[in-house]
């Protein structure tokens, strides 16, 4: 993370043309590499099938985010631990949307890992079909999942890629805040077609991070 304002700096003075091209061969040549000593053992299970959204997208045992919170009725999430590429102190998770039966283990696992933000790819619905549950509230309203209470504060909508909004998480009497932002324009099955978007998020969502230690949690639809 220490390395992306110098990043960010270099990016906007480099003309946009040469950006776009870059950017364009960098999407055209993304690989998804397969080690064969990882497994996903966890995620195959008969209990913990019906947690995935898809029974072909699963994390790998050794990377997996693992449950503690009493909350739970398992241990498991469709979720894994991403180390960053700029320090081995920087860590993210990755996770799927929410289905409406992981909604409670999704802020099971917010909390037990104090996310401070949340950066959802995708939108609850596209092409018809419901790509991830919604898991917060209306503006200035709250809404319940399993013990947790999540109100939301208020929403801004910056730009017409993204919607940012504040809530609040509340948990035996206990309350945190924790920032959503919602990057609408990035394609089911495929990735972004311009970097202004993305590079905008990114400055954005680190300022909000900070100082915080914790992991940042970023989801998408999974497919």
């Amino acid at each position: 993370m220490e390395l992306l304002p110098s990043l960010l700096s270099t990016l906007k003075k480099t003309d946009s043309r040469t950006l776009n091209q870059e950017y364009s061969t960098v999407r055209s040549q993304t690989l998804l590499k397969k080690d064969p000593s990882l497994t996903c053992e966890a995620g195959a299970l008969k209990e913990n099938i019906k947690k995935n959204r898809y029974k072909d997208i699963l994390p790998y045992d050794q990377s997996r985010v693992v449950l503690s919170l009493s909350t739970s009725d398992s241990d498991y999430i469709n979720a894994s631990f991403i180390q960053g590429a700029a320090s081995h102190s920087s860590k993210y998770i990755a996770s799927q949307g929410p289905l409406s039966s992981t909604v409670n283990d999704f802020w099971s696992m917010i909390w037990q890992h104090d996310v401070k933000v949340i950066v959802m790819a995708c939108r609850e619905i596209e092409m018809g079909k419901k790509k991830c549950e919604c898991y917060w509230a209306f503006v200035q309203q709250s809404a319940s999942f399993g013990p947790f209470t999540v109100s939301n504060q208020g929403e801004t909508r910056p730009n017409e890629d993204l919607i940012i909004r504040t809530l609040t998480v509340t948990y035996q009497q206990v309350t945190r805040s924790v920032v959503q932002y919602q990057f609408l324009s990035w394609p089911d099955h495929d990735v972004p077609y311009e970097a202004k978007g993305i590079l905008e998020l990114l400055e954005r969502t680190r300022d909000t991070q900070g100082t915080h230690t914790s992991p940042m949690l970023i989801h998408c639809r999974y497919k």
